[in-house]
């Protein structure tokens, strides 16, 4: 079982290189200063749920 995921595994990951190595592949965008702001107040957000939580709890 373990060998056929594994091999499995290695063929998906050898599709994915070649279709990422073609010229007509499209990289996604970088994350912008936006991007990054969203992120970090989503996670003071979910940070502050959980220390709230603790005290109502």
């Amino acid at each position: 079982m373990k060998d056929n995921y594994e091999s499995y595994f290695m063929d998906e990951v050898e599709k994915k290189i070649l279709e990422m190595e073609k010229e007509t592949y499209e990289f996604p965008k970088r994350f912008s200063k936006k991007d990054y702001i969203a992120t970090v107040v989503v996670i003071l957000v979910c940070l502050i749920g959980v220390i709230g939580g603790a005290f109502i709890g």
